[in-house]
């Protein structure tokens, strides 16, 4: 049985209170989100890559989606496993790599939406410049993305705010129960340029493309009524997925923006078990979306998604 006290860890930090059945509970939450989004993702990666529902070099940037909230959930393993015993297993060098993997992979799959935000309004609202665009030109939209978030999350690495395990002792994020300048300042440029900034952009490109492609609906649908037997999405299925996505982001991403900042205005003394657990549980929970809200969309993405599980027989193309 694990002692539901609330030790003291280190100056400054301690283990809030929980039940082992409450952390099993977290426990199984964490293996049946993980199994879920690792391989919905894993397979609508796979699927974008090797099928190509979207033209080339479009796919990338869903692919690149994909793989990017695989990889947050990817590691579920590791504290869902600490959950089933009710607390951190796997030392201070696995806390620090496995924080800066969910931080990395966090910002990553923001980054990653936003570029799909950009492709959509490129693709709806500037056409000519869209149908210029190489796959080298969508790889630097990428890797920028990836640059932005291995910066933010090598940082507290190098001293600039730091990784710690986390309130409910069973998994590590950023060391919020400790306030100081760095954190203060950290967390500002965090929130900042990786959740405010990013989302405002998102929305906006969103909205853009939404005005553009109302007008030009009849006409374009009348003007390539081949399109949809080359892709399996329309511009106007891909834009309500990427609406699904913005939203379905910002719900799951929105209470860890929360938590970080919550400490600017509130004491440790206050903090709750539901309030450490939630933020990453979210999180985590909104990548499962993804896959289904494409299956939804497609017959013939839901078709290939079973036949890259093994389900199904491929259709034979007749000459």
């Amino acid at each position: 049985m694990v002692d539901t006290a609330a030790p003291e860890m280190a100056t400054g930090h301690t283990i809030l209170p929980m039940t082992i059945f409450e952390h099993s509970v977290v426990g199984v939450l964490y293996f049946t989100i993980g199994i879920i989004g690792t391989v919905g993702n894993l397979l609508t990666f796979i699927v974008f890559m090797y099928q190509k529902p979207v033209k080339s070099p479009r796919n990338l940037v869903f692919a690149n989606f994909a793989l990017a909230n695989a990889f947050v959930v990817a590691p579920f393993v590791i504290p869902g496993s600490s959950s089933f015993v009710g607390r951190w297993l796997y030392g201070e060098t696995a806390c620090q790599a496995y924080a800066f993997e969910g931080m990395l992979a966090g910002i990553g799959a923001v980054g990653a939406l936003i570029v799909l935000g950009v492709e959509r309004y490129l693709a709806i609202c500037c056409k000519d410049l869209y149908l210029n665009l190489s796959s080298g030109n969508v790889m630097c939209m990428i890797l920028l993305g990836w640059l932005n978030a291995l910066f933010w999350a090598a940082m507290p690495l190098l001293g600039w705010c730091r990784y710690y395990i986390e309130p409910s002792g069973t998994s590590c994020t950023l060391d919020w129960q400790i306030v100081d300048d760095q954190y203060v300042s950290y967390v500002t440029g965090l929130t900042t340029f990786c959740f405010c900034i990013p989302f405002a952009v998102l929305v906006l490109c969103l909205i853009r493309a939404s005005n553009c492609i109302v007008p030009e609906t009849e006409s374009s649908e009348k003007a390539s009524p081949k399109n949809e037997q080359d892709e399996w999405f329309s511009e106007k299925q891909l834009l309500k997925l990427a609406w699904t996505f913005t939203i379905a982001a910002f719900i799951g991403w929105g209470p860890y923006a929360y938590i970080v900042i919550w400490p600017f205005f509130n004491n440790m003394s206050n903090a709750t078990a539901v309030l450490a657990v939630m933020p990453p549980l979210m999180a985590k929970a909104s990548t499962m979306i993804y896959p289904f809200a494409y299956m939804s969309r497609s017959a013939k993405f839901r078709k290939a998604m079973f036949l890259t599980l093994g389900c199904g027989e491929q259709e034979k193309k007749e000459n």
